[in-house]
């Protein structure tokens, strides 16, 4: 069974793999004379844990509720380490990532221009703004009147 630290470091290993730079700017691909050099928005985050109990057969949790009598309490059974140790053991983790294209860049010989991508949240929050202005346009049209 793999330790806590060695998930965690085979994690941190992955990440700074695919990190860095690359994560947030694409290959650079050549168009004619032009240089195009996509970039993103990256997130990414992490999460694990784990835990133990003592542990429980089904018959000490049976003894329990039955009267128990003196042999046995004089002679308990010793708990079986190998067993013990594994039985109530354990853990969990996910992780998740978004990449959202915020752009390109071009190069074409020393000129470097920035090109944002216009989203749907950008095209629908633009749409809203106008609408509000078209409304408050048309009520003050009517107050004039």
């Amino acid at each position: 069974m793999m330790d806590f630290t060695q998930i965690i470091s085979q994690i941190r290993s992955l990440v700074s793999k695919a990190g860095g730079v690359e994560m947030s700017f694409g290959q650079p691909t050549k168009v004619n004379d032009m240089h195009i050099i996509p970039v993103a928005r990256t997130a990414f985050g992490f999460g694990a844990g784990g835990g133990s109990s003592p542990h429980k057969s089904k018959k000490s949790a049976a003894k329990k509720s039955d009267a128990v009598d003196e042999s046995q309490q004089e002679k308990p059974n010793p708990p079986d380490s190998a067993t013990d140790a594994d039985a109530n053991m354990g853990g969990g983790g996910g992780g998740g990532m978004r990449t959202e294209p915020i752009g390109i860049y071009t190069i074409k010989g020393d000129v470097v221009k920035f090109h944002p991508v216009i989203g749907i949240k950008e095209i629908l929050a633009l749409i809203a703004i106008v609408s509000v202005f078209t409304i408050r346009l048309m009520k003050q049209k009517r107050k004039g009147k």
